[in-house]
């Protein structure tokens, strides 16, 4: 079936968006935040500059945009969709391939010096919180309230629960970031370190006590 012109026209403004933003993550991840030009953005998109500006208000739009775009990936949404219904501990340990996948990416060295210009800048700030960590908390905290509705989850504070996973998650993929090669996690089955997690994550630390369920 040949595309009609509002589909044509569709999937040019989702190319040419995207464009922008693998342009954007390029020059943003060699300069930074602060010293990144829109024009320079557009002379690597291939673009004029104005043309940026059709798709985002501003360069702090467009940075947030490429974080989201570079973290929030789509299989990522699609694991997080399933959560409710699915099985759980499954759907963990795609989510944690998920996460591994993207800390391969070079890319992804860059994420603890994007995380100080956030801090730096209160403008840039307040628009990672309203535009992007925010609605990705509430989003999780909603299926955690859906899961433990159900009885899946003991019962405990989807804000408290939300928070430390998604901590630990950061902590422990940023931690492998800075250990580099040198970190042992490199010596271990990804599958095995993936179970590990999840076990610990279901189960916590402690073994339970004999006769105890």
């Amino acid at each position: 079936m040949v595309p009609s012109r509002q589909e044509r026209k569709e999937n040019i403004t989702k190319i040419r968006k995207q464009q922008i933003l693998d342009a954007a993550l390029a020059v943003f991840s060699e300069k930074g935040f602060a010293a990144a030009t829109t024009a320079e953005i557009a002379q690597a998109a291939g673009i004029a500059e104005g043309t940026i500006y059709n798709y985002f208000k501003s360069k702090r739009e467009l940075f947030i945009a490429v974080i989201k775009n570079f973290i929030i990936t789509m299989p990522l949404l699609n694991l997080l969709s399933q959560m409710p219904k699915g099985d759980f501990p499954t759907i963990l340990k795609g989510i944690l391939k998920d996460r591994f996948d993207l800390v391969k990416n070079p890319q992804f060295a860059r994420v603890p010096l994007i995380m100080s210009e956030v801090q730096r800048d209160p403008e840039l700030k307040a628009l990672w919180l309203k535009e992007f960590l925010h609605p990705l908390l509430d989003g999780i905290e909603m299926i955690v309230h859906m899961m433990g509705a159900t009885g899946r989850f003991r019962k405990v504070q989807p804000e408290v629960l939300v928070r430390l996973m998604a901590g630990m998650f950061m902590g422990f993929l940023l931690l492998r970031v800075v250990e580099g090669d040198t970190s042992p996690l490199n010596k271990l089955n990804q599958e095995k370190v993936s179970d590990d997690i999840v076990g610990f994550i279901l189960h916590g630390l402690l073994n339970r006590p004999e006769g105890v369920k």
